[in-house]
């Protein structure tokens, strides 16, 4: 897709945002056989754009770990008060945690199928089949959304399990494509126009791709590793070769002593040719097709603010901290800031996991719950605090 189709795109969606489609979700919605599930308000409320007023105070990561309790929601003002390891935080994935059959667990939950259903019926294709049957290359293809509709049909497996667990629920986060899912689950963007933005934010991140070919490379440090001087020696090489301005950087911080770099190709060549000189113990190839979380990505960024300006965002109910600043979203302005940078802004995952679990020596810690498909948040988890990872449960789906 060209650039120049991209924007018509975009100019489409903007359009479709503003005017979506009010009766499908309410019918949806209103055939559910059960009236108290996590998944029932988003479904109820997928056509309501109203902006939400700032009702939470900021997080204090130091002394006070969660974001006030919002108001219930029958409406009675009264704030449920539970001690700190009482609470919840939910973990979403991102791109790249898909596998053809997930969804499968969740066949039988009545409101994780009228979610796949909504959202089959916004994209316009059908996720629940994509998601349990593939083909693996559709799949791949269509991750960005598959992964956000299967994490979300997760809370429905938590209310079958753990039923006071979504109701304790402090704070969130999302690697990635799962900042979206946690922004969803916080009310922050309503369901809708998030799958719409999701299949926008897949479509101008393969056309930035296509634009400027690059990948992405796991690196596995020594402790005494010189990674800023292997990058720009890099880049250096790759200016040699006749690579314009090139790029070669830290796109995800993932926990001590890995990282996944991202740049133009010839310089991602000459990391895993001579990095082991300058402290890369060890280099794998990430299977993307572009420099994620780069400047490489600095288009889709544009297009995703755009179309931002059509959704009603609001303050998350609970707190969601983002990933390229490793801070709680605040206002409906930050929040759509928020989502259109992080796509050209490195992923602070391991500074964003260390604000999330901040307290002091001694506390106890909440449940966590890493949700939807893949294993690769609780192993990251694991590395950054064990003491969180011990506390921590995974919701396969």
């Amino acid at each position: 897709m060209s650039m120049k189709q991209l924007i018509c795109r975009l100019c489409y969606g903007r359009t479709l945002l503003a005017n979506i489609s009010k009766s499908s979700s309410r019918c949806m919605a209103s055939q559910s056989r059960d009236t108290d599930t996590p998944l029932k308000k988003l479904l109820d409320n997928a056509s309501s754009f109203g902006e939400a007023q700032p009702s939470d105070a900021e997080l204090q990561w130091a002394t006070e770990p969660y974001a006030a309790r919002p108001d219930s929601a029958d409406g009675d003002g009264e704030r449920e008060r539970v001690l700190p390891h009482e609470t919840t935080v939910l973990l979403f994935p991102g791109q790249g945690s898909q596998h053809v059959g997930m969804g499968r667990l969740l066949a039988n939950i009545p409101a994780a199928k009228e979610l796949y259903e909504l959202a089959s019926s916004v994209v316009g294709w059908d996720v629940w089949r994509v998601c349990t049957e593939g083909p693996a290359e559709e799949l791949d293809r269509r991750c960005q959304t598959a992964v956000l509709v299967t994490s979300l049909a997760a809370l429905e497996r938590v209310r079958e399990e753990r039923p006071t667990a979504l109701r304790r629920v402090r704070a969130a986060a999302g690697f990635s494509l799962g900042e979206i899912s946690a922004l969803v689950f916080a009310g922050a963007l309503p369901l809708e126009p998030a799958l719409r933005l999701v299949e926008l934010r897949a479509a101008a991140m393969a056309a930035a791709a296509r634009a400027r070919p690059g990948g992405m490379l796991t690196v596995w440090l020594a402790p005494d590793a010189q990674l800023p001087r292997a990058l720009r020696l890099a880049r250096e090489h790759a200016a040699e070769r006749g690579v314009v301005d090139p790029v070669c950087q830290v796109a995800n911080y993932l926990y001590p002593n890995c990282k996944v770099v991202a740049g133009d190709e010839e310089a991602l060549a000459w990391v895993e040719r001579r990095g082991a000189a300058l402290g890369v113990r060890r280099a794998a190839r990430v299977r993307v097709a572009g420099a994620y979380h780069t400047a490489l990505m600095a288009p889709a960024a544009a297009a995703l603010a755009a179309a931002l300006g059509g959704v009603a965002a609001a303050r998350p109910r609970v707190a969601v901290v983002g990933g390229a600043e490793a801070r709680p979203y605040g206002d409906a302005a930050h929040v759509r800031r928020g989502v259109a940078r992080h796509v050209a802004a490195p992923l602070r995952w391991q500074q964003a996991l260390q604000a999330l679990y901040a307290r002091p020596r001694g506390a106890s810690f909440p449940l966590t719950l890493a949700l939807g498909p893949g294993r690769a948040l609780r192993s990251t988890l694991r590395q950054v605090n064990a003491r969180a990872w011990d506390a921590s449960l995974q919701i396969d789906v």
